[in-house]
């Protein structure tokens, strides 16, 4: 099990986020209330929730959200996951965010495929790894510069920043929690 703190604010108590944890370990992972805490912990921005949830099954997840917060879950292999708007998604999409269980947080091949082809679609996106939170914004969907370096300087990827990793206890300050030890660091 891993710890995640402010249960109460997902709606949960500790038994049962470790009926949760059990679940995801054992790759449960089409189970309807997992999805639904997954799907809840995103719209709350609690990236953490998601990580920890791909760190125990050892898939990768992939979790977005569409112009009107309907937020969409896909689990993929343990070394990928692709962006894949199911049908009825409405553009733009706030976030696509997904994970690499127990690697770097970086932008593989496959991720910068998946963003040079969301470009027009797609306003930010996230990939968690055991690092913390690696974040790109995209140009196109902000009035102002963002001064960031970029993904690559020609092409569809110059639209994308490209963000340092924010650590877990960064992470954890930001929102204000104090984390245990045992918590995702």
């Amino acid at each position: 099990m891993i710890l995640v703190p402010n249960l109460d604010e997902l709606g949960l108590d500790s038994d049962q986020w470790e009926r949760l944890c059990l679940l995801a370990q054992a790759r449960e992972v089409d189970n309807q209330v997992l999805i639904e805490v997954q799907s809840n912990a995103a719209l709350l921005g609690r990236w953490d929730v998601v990580y920890a949830f791909s760190l125990l099954a050892g898939l990768e997840t992939s979790v977005l959200i569409d112009a009107n917060d309907v937020v969409s879950v896909d689990w993929g292999s343990p070394g990928r996951v692709a962006l894949a708007p199911p049908v009825g998604c409405v553009a733009p999409f706030k976030v696509w965010t997904h994970t690499h269980p127990g690697f770097d947080a970086y932008w593989s091949g496959t991720d910068t495929n998946s963003l040079a082809i969301g470009s027009s679609i797609v306003s930010t996106a996230l990939v968690l790894g055991a690092p913390g939170i690696k974040q790109a914004r995209n140009q196109k969907f902000s009035d102002k510069p963002l001064a960031t370096p970029r993904i690559q300087e020609n092409g569809a990827l110059n639209e994308w920043t490209n963000e340092a990793i924010k650590p877990w206890a960064s992470f954890y300050e930001e929102l204000g929690f104090i984390p245990a030890d045992e918590v995702i660091a």
